[in-house]
């Protein structure tokens, strides 16, 4: 079953990257982090992704995962 991750890193990665990171949504945050949160289908994926980020020399800063797909905003 797939699972929810969200992934942070340091620098700002151009949308570019998200196709080449496993689709997941690019998003930039305060202190030169980048964002990277989405479905993965399995940890085979997770792995994957990982030696990605490793192979761009690109800096991990955490990794954290939901049992399902993030909550939709609710607007009142």
């Amino acid at each position: 079953m797939p699972e929810y991750y969200e992934i942070k890193i340091k620098g700002h990665l151009d949308q570019y990257w998200s196709g080449w990171l496993a689709g997941l949504k690019l998003t930039h945050l305060e202190g030169d982090v980048t964002l990277l949160s989405g479905l993965l289908p399995d940890q085979s994926a997770l792995h994957g992704l990982l030696e990605r980020i490793r192979d761009l020399n690109l800096t991990l800063i955490s990794v954290s995962c939901g049992r399902s797909s993030p909550r939709p905003s609710h607007q009142e």
